[in-house]
């Protein structure tokens, strides 16, 4: 849709395998199918080439599965816990971020 802010599933490799598999079909004539090179197919299942939103798009049509997911717009709860301190009311400040540096070392 356009304006929608979409993301690549996280194992986008895996499922365009399995449904490939699931059709009977080898890379190639899935490749084929959709007007892509083989390898560009291999590289997708194993998750050394990410998909371009229109590919996605494609892929999930003929294969019939869900690529592309609205991305979140709040940052995950793992990620939130290194933005926020706990008891401040702000999350954690560049001046944080380098006193953390410098006891690292």
């Amino acid at each position: 849709m356009p304006g929608e802010d979409l993301e690549l599933v996280e194992n986008y490799g895996e499922l365009v395998k399995e449904a490939r598999s699931r059709m009977g079909l080898t890379q190639e004539e899935l490749a084929s199918q959709i007007g892509e090179k083989a390898t560009v197919i291999k590289k997708i299942e194993h998750g050394e080439l990410r998909p371009s939103i229109e590919l996605a798009r494609k892929l999930e049509r003929f294969l019939k599965i869900r690529l592309l997911v609205p991305a979140e717009e709040e940052p995950s709860s793992e990620l939130r816990r290194y933005l926020a301190k706990p008891g401040a009311s702000g999350g954690v400040s560049l001046g944080d971020l380098i006193k953390k540096r410098q006891r690292e070392l």
